[in-house]
């Protein structure tokens, strides 16, 4: 299981007109932005600083991955993840546009089940009418896509042999040691943390503004504590020990 990453879109108001353009071309970050979108999604999801696409936008440009009138270049990956200290790897040098039986699909789902991001260029189809960048990574034993152009179900749930038929090229963000702390935390591990905080602030001592009200509560017999005796002020209240403090309160009323 991947951690979820953080979601961006290239059209978000706050940096779609922002320029991305190449020496002797004009475009935006919205027209043209989607590799460094999903770049930044997974900056972002990994290292837990703000990377917004407008910022990996800039980092293409200020060294040379914006291609003229097309896209951004396939080099741009690898050193927009190193300079942040994260592993990238192109998976295919040669395209499999159409062909979903190539091997390297099948190489890209076994490492999203380990762990990492997957940044896919899609060709022309379900996701572009041209070339285009999305985020894939891996929940609950399905493939899912940060699409930074679009949050259309066909296009962030895509079905899987539509996926392989469109799918060009491929790069894997190593990720296993960050998405590996999620799969530690499965629910026992959740529980028992969750049980250890309980039995910690049932041990706290109440506050002293509390205490006249604590004072009269206990005197009506309203809160009597648990078999030991302890009152446990700090601890969380369920619906069935609130219905008991109300059905208590009503019989100190006579309305029960």
């Amino acid at each position: 299981m991947n951690k979820k990453p953080v979601s961006y879109l290239q059209t978000d108001a706050r940096w779609k007109s922002k320029d991305y353009s190449a020496p002797g071309e004009k475009t935006t970050i919205g027209a043209a932005g989607c590799g460094p979108t999903c770049a930044a999604m997974v900056i972002e999801t990994m290292t837990g600083k703000t990377f917004t696409p407008a910022d990996a936008c800039a980092w293409s440009l200020a060294h040379g991955y914006k291609a003229a009138n097309q896209g951004t270049y396939y080099s741009y990956f690898k050193p927009q993840f190193a300079a942040m200290g994260i592993a990238c790897t192109q998976l295919n040098g040669a395209g499999v546009y159409h062909n979903p039986g190539a091997a390297v699909h099948d190489k890209a789902m076994e490492l999203l089940k380990q762990g990492y991001y997957m940044i896919a260029l899609m060709n022309k189809g379900t996701w572009t009418s041209a070339g285009h960048f999305i985020l894939v990574w891996w929940e609950d034993g399905k493939v899912q896509i940060n699409d930074p152009a679009s949050t259309k179900d066909a296009r962030v749930n895509g079905d899987p042999a539509t996926f392989r038929n469109e799918a060009k090229y491929y790069w894997a963000v190593d990720a296993r040691n960050f998405n590996q702390e999620a799969e530690d935390m499965d629910e026992a591990t959740v529980r028992r943390i969750i049980a250890q905080v309980d039995a910690e602030k049932a041990i706290q001592e109440p506050g002293d503004f509390s205490a006249e009200a604590r004072a009269w509560a206990e005197g009506k017999g309203i809160i009597m504590g648990d078999a030991s005796g302890a009152k446990k002020y700090k601890s969380p209240c369920t619906r069935e020990q609130m219905v008991v403090f109300l059905y208590r309160l009503a019989k100190l009323l006579g309305k029960a």
